[in-house]
């Protein structure tokens, strides 16, 4: 199977990376030139646009900040549909808008082509590792047909319904996620500027009922000085459409709108390019309460 993939950052190159260690026949894009040749010289083929890859391919893979990136680079007229073949396939690995999945799904299915979105959790080191999580959407004739490659960049692999489906499983798991994120950081601080060592409420924790998987996570790269490697811009974007699919289906939404002013202001500061976790270093040193310098530069 030929798969091309497009978008090579900090998820997209080590995805790509276990793409060529399944022995796929892959092509490669990205608007940045220099992030597709550590992939080359793995002997992956590089594609000089999206339609180019398309052509090329049986299935092309997306990785990509957001809807807008997504859409160009799907619908644009050098985009993917102006090179993909009828019968073949795109699968869209972004966190998402649904509805824009859905759009370019309809658009697609029009010109004969399989639509599926499969966005991933696990982070930077779940992509290196290949142990992510995916929520596919899409027919269950194609989550079938694609699931040694899904299975090639993740080890737990969810079938979740029609098209568009997927998106909204990862930003529901992105929504919990950074509301937990914003718990963190304020009840990290309390206890630490009431004297608790934030080592010592993490073990405690643990073993209560105030334990997450974000929460080991955070604040043991925090006491590291390490990064979860992905921008605070990011989180910015995936609460918003979060909050912006809760309002399209009528729910009460009050949390979301607080976290997503909360690391807005952060980013306002010309700081939506740095780690999320300086969300956290910042309001930390804000609060009075001493962190461990940064490692990472």
């Amino acid at each position: 199977m030929n798969v091309g993939f497009i978008g090579l950052g900090n998820m997209g190159n080590p995805m790509a990376a276990n793409l060529l260690k399944a022995q796929y026949s892959l092509t490669v894009h990205d608007v940045r030139r220099e992030m597709g040749q550590p992939l080359e010289a793995a002997g992956a083929t590089w594609g000089t646009s999206p339609q180019n890859v398309a052509a090329q391919s049986d299935v092309v893979l997306t990785s990509l900040p957001g809807p807008k990136e997504v859409e160009a680079v799907v619908l644009d007229e050098d985009g993917v549909f102006a090179g993909l073949n009828k019968g073949c396939a795109y699968i869209d690995l972004s966190t998402n808008s649904p509805s824009t999945l859905q759009k370019i799904a309809e658009i697609g299915a029009s010109r004969g082509f399989h639509v599926l979105d499969a966005p991933i959790s696990g982070g930077v080191f779940g992509a290196r590792d290949g142990t992510l999580t995916i929520f596919v959407g899409g027919e269950k004739g194609d989550f079938e047909r694609f699931q040694p490659l899904f299975q090639s960049i993740g080890d737990h692999i969810a079938y979740m319904g029609q098209v568009g489906s997927g998106h909204v499983t990862k930003l529901v798991n992105n929504f919990i996620m950074f509301i937990n994120f914003a718990g963190v950081c304020e009840g990290m601080a309390m206890g630490a500027k009431a004297g608790i060592h934030p080592q010592a409420l993490l073990d405690v924790i643990k073993t209560s009922t105030g334990d997450s998987m974000y929460l080991r996570r955070t604040i043991d790269l925090l006491l590291a000085g390490e990064d979860v490697n992905s921008a605070a811009d990011l989180a910015v974007k995936d609460v918003h459409l979060a909050v912006e699919l809760g309002r399209e289906l009528d729910i009460p939404i009050e949390l979301g709108p607080l976290v997503e002013d909360i690391f807005s202001r952060f980013c306002d500061q010309g700081r939506g390019q740095e780690d999320q976790l300086e969300i956290m270093r910042d309001f930390m040193q804000r609060s009075g309460v001493d962190v461990p310098e940064r490692k990472s530069s």
